[in-house]
């Protein structure tokens, strides 16, 4: 049986790293007794996947995860069990078996939301017209180069314009500023939400867009179909 579920990921566990968290999955599964399927070979392990890495310091809403069992297991208990194990910071949102025969979870993630919220003080000084503008230049050029460090310590350059799909501003609901950042994420390439708000400081002349000045929060995942994007959720049912 193949299941895929949903969780939020809160604050406490935003400095988790992606292998950090798959283990913390792992051991929550081993210690649920749920029938766990394992993979064949010399070293067996669950077959157990999440959807997409999430970057360092971003919470999350909705993220998604698949898992094999070797026996049938309802989807309120599958969710009884495993939230048990699970720390507060991690909540179960949803789930649903899913077609055996359907392409991982994995490989149909196309694109992400994130909403990015200013910390302290860090917009003093700079008006929603600006940062629309800003948003507006970048989404402009045709080609936004980012440098990037090999294994044999020499710098290459990608153009990440491609995966930047939309930037727009937005309020919370106190009226303060926030950016919403969709963006081409999986397999295909991508590109992180914290080198996108670097990017602003070129075009605000404010040195206020650092990424350690703003929360990021990854709301949605997409995926591509016939090049449109869909929520994750709908195709999974979860």
């Amino acid at each position: 049986m193949r299941i895929c579920f949903s969780f939020a990921r809160k604050m406490a566990l935003s400095y988790l790293s992606h292998l950090d968290m798959l283990r913390l999955f792992l051991r929550a599964l081993g210690r649920s007794g749920m029938p766990l399927a394992y993979s064949l070979g010399y070293n067996p392990h669950p077959r157990f996947t999440l959807a997409l890495p999430l970057p360092l310091g971003v919470t999350a809403s909705e993220e998604f995860g698949e898992i094999l069992f070797t026996e049938e297991i309802a989807p309120d208990r599958f969710i009884s069990l495993l939230q048990a194990q699970l720390p507060e910071a991690l909540v179960l949102t949803g789930v649903t078996a899913v077609d055996m025969h359907k392409p991982s979870i994995a490989s149909l993630v196309g694109a992400a939301l994130y909403r990015a919220v200013p910390r302290g003080d860090c917009l003093n000084g700079i008006d929603p017209a600006t940062l629309q503008g800003a948003l507006d230049s970048l989404m402009e050029k045709e080609e936004i180069l980012a440098r990037r460090k090999t294994k044999k310590n020499k710098f290459v350059y990608t153009d990440v314009r491609p995966y930047i799909l939309d930037l727009e501003t937005g309020k919370n609901e106190d009226g303060s500023l926030t950016l919403k950042l969709l963006l081409q994420a999986g397999s295909q390439g991508g590109v992180p939400p914290a080198y996108v708000i670097e990017q602003l400081k070129q075009e605000t002349g404010f040195g206020s867009f650092h990424a350690f000045d703003w929360q990021i929060h990854r709301e949605r995942l997409f995926m591509k179909e016939d090049g449109v994007l869909q929520p994750l959720s709908e195709r999974m049912g979860c």
